[in-house]
């Protein structure tokens, strides 16, 4: 009887899945000892199940060995584990049946991960190395900023001087801040991060501008935003952008406007003289006894002279005005007006024009005095479009130069004759 007591009291401990903290009486030896080798198991497998790999195990018997196996197994794994983690990809383990399988094929993957992480961070700094571009990582929400060397060679900051905020706005030149300004408001968290695509100058420490293009992406992290930009130094291509189009608009030997701005002007003040009702004044000038000065001093002296009344026709013009060079010794001067002052408009500015001209120019140790005849047409009294308005300012210059030159002759619509 004592013995199915035992037993009983054995398979309620079993069935409840907990050993008795309180001393549990047993009538058989047996029954006892099994009792405290399953209260063994119990919180041997508890300590496991915590991490703790070091318990005693106290028993003698085939499941005290079994778990002694166990526990030295997982506390090797737990080496294998931290090696992993440390960069050694060498280990493998080689019991628990399946489990070795999966783990052992885990840390095969693992290493091809990483050696392919590795494989693509060298192909991504020699990309950047190669094309000299520089990177930038802000993040919005923290303020937290990564440059890339290249970027800090690019804004010719250095590590030490770089702060972690660059201020944007203070930095972009005035002009470009509109062109800059929807990536301007994203970096300061105004706006919505979206791709973005800019050319602007940026302010150097050295207080002089650098042209970048930029081209910026948004990235998200959790919560937090990113936003994560591409900067090229295109400084160089801007200038000679620059000296493209001043080639394309400007004179090389005056710097003055070339035929074509010309035009482009001319479009613009007839354009808006047709919505005001305001009128311009077209003056046709060249320069008197021109062939004489290369046939005598040579075509160098030819071009002092060209470039020095390119000189005195710009004093006094007004931002509105323009003067420019046809070609040869041929220019032109528009002045806009004010409606019924342009009499008055083209006396001034033609007796500006003749008393510039007064002091002589030097062609080596000659004097040289440089004289000018002009003929001026208004728009639109004289003519309605542009190249009648030539017509009738170049028949005025005929005018002037046939009564003695070194003057000036308005055109005369009533009889087609001028006046000076």
């Amino acid at each position: 009887m004592s013995v199915e007591n035992d037993l009983k009291l054995l398979r309620q401990v079993l069935h409840a899945r907990s050993i008795p903290a309180a001393p549990v009486a047993f009538e058989n030896e047996d029954a006892a000892a099994l009792f405290n080798d399953l209260a063994d198991v119990r919180n041997f497998l508890s300590l496991f199940a915590r991490g703790y790999f070091d318990s005693e195990v106290t028993g003698r018997h085939t499941l005290a060995a079994a778990l002694k196996s166990l526990q030295a197994n997982l506390r090797h794994l737990t080496w294998q584990v931290q090696e992993v983690a440390k960069g050694d990809f060498t280990q493998r383990v080689d019991f628990m049946g399946e489990f070795s399988s999966a783990f052992n094929s885990m840390v095969i993957q693992l290493k091809q991960a990483i050696d392919n992480l590795k494989a693509s961070e060298e192909r991504w700094n020699l990309a950047i190395q190669c094309s000299r571009d520089g990177i930038w990582d802000i993040n919005i929400d923290t303020r937290k900023a990564w440059y890339s060397d290249s970027f800090m060679q690019i804004m010719h900051y250095g590590h030490s001087d770089l702060p972690a905020d660059l201020h944007w706005e203070t930095k972009i030149h005035p002009d470009d801040i509109t062109e800059a300004r929807s990536m301007i408001d994203m970096l300061s968290g105004r706006s919505d991060i979206v791709p973005f695509f800019t050319e602007c100058r940026f302010q150097t420490p050295q207080q002089d501008y650098v042209w970048v293009r930029i081209r910026g992406m948004p990235v998200r992290t959790g919560q937090e935003r990113r936003l994560i930009a591409v900067a090229s130094d295109i400084t160089s291509q801007k200038e000679i952008e620059t000296a493209l189009m001043r080639q394309a608009m400007y004179d090389n030997l005056t710097g003055l406007p070339n035929r074509y701005l010309l035009n482009d002007r001319l479009k613009q003040l007839a354009a808006a003289s047709d919505r005001t009702g305001k009128p311009f004044i077209l003056a046709t000038l060249d320069i008197d006894f021109f062939k004489e000065v290369n046939d005598t001093y040579g075509h160098a002296a030819g071009d002092l002279v060209l470039a020095e009344l390119a000189k005195r026709l710009n004093i006094g013009l007004r931002y509105t005005d323009t003067a420019a060079r046809l070609g040869g010794d041929e220019f032109v001067a528009i002045y806009p007006c004010e409606t019924g002052c342009e009499q008055h408009t083209t006396e001034l500015v033609m007796n500006r024009y003749y008393e510039n001209l007064q002091p002589p120019v030097m062609i080596g140790d000659v004097e040289y005095k440089i004289r000018s005849s002009a003929g001026v047409a208004w728009f639109p009294k004289h003519a309605a479009d542009l190249p009648e308005l030539f017509a009738c300012a170049d028949t005025a210059l005929y005018k002037a130069k046939k009564a003695g030159k070194n003057q000036y002759a308005v055109y005369n619509v009533g009889d087609g004759s001028s006046h000076n």
